[in-house]
């Protein structure tokens, strides 16, 4: 399944549509643990996969912030970071982890100690 979704990563355009490939995959929801990059992926038929994707150790901050985390996102957004420094970036708004739910309502909630925040994925 790795190969799968290695396979989508490359193909995809941009975040929506990356979402878009990964679901037709059967990927129901993933989380991010942003101090490793450890990514967990849950599928619809009950099968986990689990990928490392760098090798960066994140120190994250202590306590979140919305501000700095809503700034991390739209900079990548915009296209103005890569994924690596989107991360760094989240980083040091303290997120700990994100889960992407691929379901129902598509959305990403960004969670650190002390707060959380949670957008739609626009597909």
């Amino acid at each position: 399944m790795l190969d799968k979704i290695r396979e989508q990563s490359a193909k995809a355009k941009n975040y929506p549509d990356l979402v878009s490939k990964l679901i037709e995959i059967g990927v129901e929801s993933y989380t991010v643990e942003v101090s490793t990059g450890i990514i967990l992926y849950r599928f619809a038929n009950g099968m986990n996969a689990i990928h490392q994707q760098d090798k960066v150790a994140r120190k994250t901050e202590d306590l979140f912030s919305t501000e700095l985390t809503v700034k991390a996102i739209r900079d990548n957004q915009q296209g103005k970071t890569t994924f690596p420094v989107f991360m760094d970036g989240i980083a040091k708004a303290g997120v700990q982890f994100y889960e992407a739910t691929l379901v129902g309502v598509k959305r990403v909630t960004y969670i650190g100690v002390g707060g959380s925040y949670e957008e739609n994925i626009p597909i």
